[in-house]
């Protein structure tokens, strides 16, 4: 695992991506450790509210999680 640390998800996604898809030599492909990248934005969403809003939180996740798994196949754009 590469850490995503200091890089937005569109950063890390975006180098993600371009390792996997100059992978050649495996069956496997690279990820990043995305705790970070994916917590950050989902807490930004709280802030200054008082409480979780966890519909929005979770449908922030569902699309980050989409990115990230579009990176790890090296299909992100």
């Amino acid at each position: 695992n590469y850490l995503s640390g200091g890089q937005t998800l569109e950063q890390a996604a975006a180098r993600l991506s371009a390792i996997n898809k100059a992978n050649t030599r495996g069956p496997w492909n690279l990820s990043f450790s995305w705790s970070q990248a994916l917590q950050l934005p989902i807490l930004d969403l709280c802030k200054g509210k008082g409480e979780l809003c966890i519909d929005e939180m979770s449908k922030l996740y569902v699309e980050e999680l989409k990115i990230a798994g579009a990176a790890a196949r090296g299909e992100y754009e």
